[in-house]
């Protein structure tokens, strides 16, 4: 087994159905605590997620990223709780097929894309490109000039993202501050310190993570905005897990 399993098996458990209070995420602005309503996990699917985003953090071959998800996974199981909540359906891991609740790392196609924006609304992909379009991280700013890398959208019923972080695969990153905006409320701007050191090598990553993770549930509103300190094109990429039915990955 990987980092994140060996690190986040405390938390391979089952969890009642409920409402929960929690503070170790952003999910309502301006609340010290927010109540969720969350659905039960058996053992056996805590067990599953754990297994598959152990497997999809040896993809990134980065510890800081394993570590991330295995600090944040009562974070993570409480998303895949909401969703389920209103699916009814389990967590089957790679046997998981149809309407089975899967978890998937956030892809560019995904911003804009039905999971994200339930109204299909045209330019609301990545930097406002149009939902048939092809999508990259890639994108030119300006200095002090925000842009938005999700545009404002609702997420569909049957769906929900948690923002763990991000990465900047460039030798100068450009960003150094990202504001959240969840049901219209700006939450406090998060910095996004790449700019530590004056440059990366081939072999250094540029990561960062969120101060606190951001759960944006079913049917929830979200826009995400950056700031970047210097002109100059960057590949900032939002390291988030989308969760929703299996059939729904594919697309």
């Amino acid at each position: 087994m990987g980092l994140v399993y060996q690190a986040a098996k405390d938390q391979i458990t089952s969890y009642d159905e409920g409402v929960v209070p929690w503070s170790k995420a952003l999910i309502e602005p301006g609340r010290k605590e927010a109540r969720v309503k969350a659905a039960q996990l058996s053992l056996e699917e805590a067990e599953q997620i754990i297994l598959k985003l152990d497997q999809m953090a040896m993809s990134r071959q980065h510890e800081g990223i394993a570590a991330m998800l295995a600090e944040e996974m009562e974070s993570i199981l409480l998303a895949v709780r909401l969703v389920k909540t209103e699916t009814k359906e389990e967590f089957t891991g790679i046997l998981g097929v149809g309407a089975n609740l899967d978890i998937a790392w956030l892809r560019p196609k995904d911003v804009g894309g039905t999971k994200l924006n339930s109204a299909q609304t045209a330019s609301l992909g990545l930097y406002a490109g149009t939902i048939a379009a092809v999508y990259t991280w890639t994108q030119t700013f300006v200095a002090n000039t925000a842009q938005d890398i999700i545009p404002e959208q609702t997420s569909a019923e049957e769906a929900a993202v948690i923002h763990l972080g991000a990465i900047d695969p460039v030798e100068v990153p450009k960003i150094d501050m990202m504001t959240p905006y969840l049901a219209g409320i700006a939450a406090p701007a998060q910095s996004t310190p790449f700019n530590v050191r004056k440059g990366f090598g081939v072999q250094e990553m540029p990561f960062i993570r969120f101060e606190k993770p951001i759960i944006v549930g079913p049917e929830k509103k979200q826009r995400i905005s950056l700031m970047p300190n210097i002109s100059g094109d960057s590949k900032f990429q939002l390291l988030s897990l989308i969760i929703a039915r299996a059939q729904e990955m594919s697309a």
